[in-house]
């Protein structure tokens, strides 16, 4: 992040003049979206928001803050000030409780349909001038599935009150959402399994596999009663595994079914006449 020559600051999304509380809240808002347990896919989601830890760990100290703002150096701004960053993520950890999912999903119920939602979604979109793209990137918590109408609804309302603007960036997107069917419940919180229903489907996969193993040792077995010799070498060990009687059986009249079928098409088919 932080090597890609922005301003620290505009990577918090953020003015020079910020406040103290203005950075923790931003940093704060950053960390739930860049949070590698959210980012399961994404294999820069551990440098990333140790990149995110590191610029506030800047930007909330006043004297690496005072140098960042005087050289805008980052690197200088941690020399300077002496304080050694390689062991930044456990240092971050120490200060700040682990954020877990259960956080994540707990701030998300509280934030989603509040006031401070609109709010941003009005900030955004008059930032990148009804671009909703980039206003579904940077609002917390968001999903354009799940969202877009409500998204709409504050946006239209503040263009008819006259509290945003009508950019034409926003109009075709606002027409297509218009066309959609909205969804039953977008704000319900979504449930999590009990540990009852977590135990059964441990159990489901391991009924499973066992299935898949049996099946395996069988067709091993089978394959080894057709081509191995006794006493050959490389024959598997433990306890020898037959092939039921019935399934010997069943497979016997497949075989002698498909040889008769091939005689009667070969009976069948007319032979051709030769030519001199």
């Amino acid at each position: 992040m932080e090597g890609q020559g922005r301003c620290l600051y505009e990577v918090l999304g953020l003015d020079k003049d910020a406040s103290q509380e203005d950075i923790k809240k931003a940093f704060r808002k950053l960390a739930l979206k860049l949070h590698p347990d959210k980012n399961p896919g994404d294999e820069e989601a551990g440098s990333k928001f140790q990149s995110l830890q590191r610029i506030y760990t800047v930007l909330s100290d006043p004297e690496r803050r005072e140098v960042y703002d005087q050289t805008g150096s980052l690197d200088d701004s941690e020399q300077l000030a002496g304080e050694d960053f390689d062991n930044l993520y456990n240092y971050f950890r120490n200060i700040y409780k682990e954020v877990t999912e259960d956080d994540i999903d707990g701030f998300a119920a509280g934030y989603r349909g509040s006031q401070e939602e609109s709010d941003e979604v009005l900030q955004y979109y008059e930032r990148f001038k009804g671009d909703m793209r980039q206003v579904f990137d940077w609002v917390m918590c968001s999903d354009e599935k799940k969202d877009a109408h409500r998204f709409r609804d504050i946006i239209v309302s503040a263009i008819e009150e006259g509290r945003a603007k009508q950019f034409p960036r926003f109009k075709p997107w606002s027409e297509k959402v218009a066309k959609q069917p909205r969804p039953k419940n977008p704000l319900a919180v979504k449930k999590k399994k009990s540990s009852k229903a977590q135990e059964n489907d441990q159990q489901l996969i391991a009924q499973i596999r066992g299935t898949g193993a049996a099946r395996m040792e069988n067709a091993f077995a089978a394959l080894e009663a057709k081509y191995c010799k006794p006493g050959a070498k490389g024959k598997r060990k433990g306890k020898d595994v037959e092939l039921a009687e019935e399934d010997f059986a069943k497979a016997q009249q497949k075989l002698q079914s498909r040889k008769k079928d091939g005689a009667a098409v070969l009976a069948d088919k007319p032979k051709k006449k030769r030519t001199w």
